[in-house]
């Protein structure tokens, strides 16, 4: 099979030589929506979040329903700019000829974050503010310790593995 996008397409042929043409076009369309969400998903999600975080560090606090209801936050500055950062720097290194520069980007983008996830939700989830019955036990606290240390070597390993000179 090859790379890229005619990967996609063989794999495609594939699946309908051996299960038929239905089979291989639901996988093509299946593919495409899943591929779809996820971006968009992300996409608006993580915008939202910043734009959230924004509004509680600038004093606003929590939205209420009629604010998220009316789509004030997807409307505000922070949730643009954080939209357009999602959206241009990726397209320039695709443009640029580097989609393997921007994947090992976003792969230790993503391994720096996953620690950060696990240390926060242990926070959150021990803190007073959170009802004692929702609380973690201990087996849930180490699992996250252990995630989010096994997680925090990866994005050191794969920091520390990277052609830096090459690279830039």
């Amino acid at each position: 099979i090859a790379s890229g996008d005619k990967g996609l397409i063989q794999l495609g042929d594939i699946l309908e030589e051996e299960y038929g043409s239905a089979t291989a076009k639901f996988f093509l369309i299946g593919f495409f929506a899943t591929s779809f969400t996820s971006l968009i998903g992300v996409w608006h999600g993580v915008s939202l979040m910043f734009a959230d975080f924004v509004a509680r560090l600038s004093g606003r606090g929590q939205a209420k329903g009629e604010e998220v209801a009316s789509g004030t936050r997807e409307r505000s500055w922070p949730f643009r700019a954080y939209l357009l950062w999602l959206t241009f720097p990726p397209m320039i290194l695709l443009f640029e000829g580097q989609p393997f520069r921007l994947i090992i980007i976003y792969g230790v983008l993503g391994a720096a974050f996953l620690p950060f996830l696990a240390g926060t939700l242990i926070w959150l989830l021990n803190s007073p503010r959170t009802p004692r019955e929702w609380r973690n036990g201990p087996v849930s606290n180490a699992m996250l310790a252990v995630a989010g240390l096994l997680f925090l070597v990866l994005c050191v390993k794969q920091i520390w593995d990277q052609p830096w000179g090459e690279f830039f």
